[in-house]
């Protein structure tokens, strides 16, 4: 069973000021930091882009992507425009955040590994508090594909048994928003 990864980056950064997912960490840039989590986990991506499409390309050459027409709708029509372009064998799929550079690779294999055991979604949870990424059984791909707005899976994730993996992992609750969000 193959679960993959969609790794949005369509969105416009509005909060930051500028095209966060550019910025660097430590030398490298915060989409690739999100990137190279996932490879780490193994995990197949697809980049989602939308908002300055060919820079979040040029970071990221070698990972297949898809372009979200809808991006400046939300969040749901860039996960509508992933979930649309998952391909065949991907029994199930990880919803990354670009902005998201501290998840740990173990954390998105344990997430992964939860829907190859079956789950119909899974979020991981730190501190009694729930995170990102969210993941979903092929099965939720048509729900997938009609989400539109700001919201993201959420409304989704309310109606499904979700399956929720435990990690110490304090990365999934640490995005970049603002600048001051930035490590120092």
């Amino acid at each position: 069973m193959t679960v993959g990864a969609l790794l949005l980056a369509a969105g416009q950064a509005r909060r930051f000021g500028a095209q966060k997912l550019l910025q660097p960490i430590d030398g490298e840039a915060i989409l690739v930091r999100a990137f190279r989590s996932l490879e780490a986990a193994g995990l197949p991506v697809l980049l989602v882009t939308g908002s300055g499409a060919a820079a979040v390309r040029a970071l990221l050459p070698q990972v297949p992507s898809v372009l979200a027409f809808r991006h400046a709708e939300g969040m749901g029509a860039s996960i509508a425009a992933g979930a649309a372009a998952v391909p065949d064998d991907w029994e199930g799929l990880l919803v990354a955040l670009g902005d998201m550079p501290f998840i740990r690779p173990q954390t998105h294999a344990l997430l992964a590994r939860a829907l190859e055991a079956g789950a119909e979604a899974v979020r991981p949870v730190c501190g009694g508090r729930p995170g990102n990424p969210a993941g979903f059984a092929r099965a939720h791909l048509p729900s997938l594909c009609r989400l539109s707005g700001d919201s993201g899976a959420r409304a989704l994730l309310a109606r499904l048994p979700v399956t929720a993996v435990e990690v110490d992992d304090p990365g999934i609750h640490q995005d970049i928003d603002r600048p001051d969000d930035l490590p120092a």
